[in-house]
């Protein structure tokens, strides 16, 4: 630097300037965010035109959502479509692994502490008679008591540790 002639210098002084003019037109270029947009809307229409299998899909995909929740709800204001109450045999009753539901005792139809309680004893009822319920139980008695096991051995061993901590130091 020293030696540089002043000519020199000012053509770095220019040639510098020069980057930084041209470093701030590409940064207002590309912050120019609607042209960028108008831009991308372009590509993607010209996608869109040569092969519009992804739109297809997606205004399919979206009618048969729209479908689905005008059906769901449709379903849902019919008495059919709730199984609060279904009857005592049907395909969904059926379908039970421990037999079909009796139907309901008079004491359950009932709004008060009375009804209240006979549902609640019919539904433990019907808990007991199911078979996957009886296997989650188990499996929940087995891991309990793996637990316990696991928890009296680490007191044990933080005991052993204590003490062996208590003779060393």
């Amino acid at each position: 630097m020293p030696k540089d002639s002043i000519p020199e210098l000012e053509l770095a002084n220019v040639r510098t300037r020069e980057r930084l003019t041209d470093s701030v037109s590409e940064i207002r270029r590309r912050s120019d965010v609607p042209a960028r947009t108008r831009l991308a809307v372009a590509k993607a229409r010209q996608r869109w035109h040569r092969d519009p299998t992804p739109l297809v899909a997606m205004g399919v995909t979206a009618a048969t959502g729209l479908a689905a929740i005008i059906l769901g709800a449709r379903i849902g204001r019919s008495p059919a479509g709730h199984l609060a109450q279904p009857p005592a045999s049907s395909a969904f009753t059926a379908l039970l692994p421990f037999g079909a539901r009796g139907g309901l005792d008079l004491d359950q139809t009932r709004s008060d502490r009375k009804g209240r309680k006979a549902r609640s004893k019919a539904a433990e009822e019907a808990l007991e008679r199911d078979p996957a319920h009886k296997l989650r139980n188990k499996q929940r008695i087995g891991i309990a008591a793996v637990q316990r096991q696991a928890t009296k051995n680490r007191k044990k061993a933080a005991k052993r540790a204590k003490a062996a901590a208590r003779v060393k130091g």
